[in-house]
């Protein structure tokens, strides 16, 4: 699929990727109920609601499900991203087990924690600053 110079594939381990010419997410399955989000780059909207649009595929399969965002080689969330992804987490409380994220820059953590206190969801999103703890809840069955 392409869209204004954007990318849709699907690999064959099921991962599906979105691309364009400064950002890309990929979106795979670690196992029923536990979704393993990476965004790396500058999303400055670009994908419209295509990235949550992938996630809301997994939440008609999978409730609850958990959710891990791992932007470590994201650069920046512009404003309006930001605002539909707190939207996203505020319409879908009940749906998501929790959210995991792993910022890579201090920009990237601080659009994070305000997603986090005005989406109003208490506990469910959880940032990580440590890579090994982030993998280790992963792992958590």
């Amino acid at each position: 699929m392409q869209k204004a110079g954007i990318t849709r594939e699907v690999a064959s381990d099921g991962t599906v990727w979105l691309k364009s010419n400064r950002c890309s997410y990929s979106f795979r399955l670690l196992r029923p109920g536990v979704l393993l989000v990476t965004l790396a780059g500058i999303d400055d909207g670009q994908f419209g609601s295509m990235a949550l649009d992938e996630i809301r595929v997994h939440l008609l399969e999978h409730r609850p499900l958990q959710l891990f965002v791992d932007a470590e080689a994201a650069i920046a969330v512009m404003v309006e991203v930001s605002r539909e992804w707190t939207h996203f987490f505020t319409s879908n409380r009940q749906r998501l087990k929790r959210v995991s994220a792993l910022p890579g820059t201090r920009a990237v953590e601080l659009t994070m924690a305000i997603a986090q206190h005005l989406s109003q969801t208490g506990n469910l999103l959880q940032i990580y600053t440590d890579r090994a703890l982030f993998t280790e809840r992963m792992a958590d069955r």
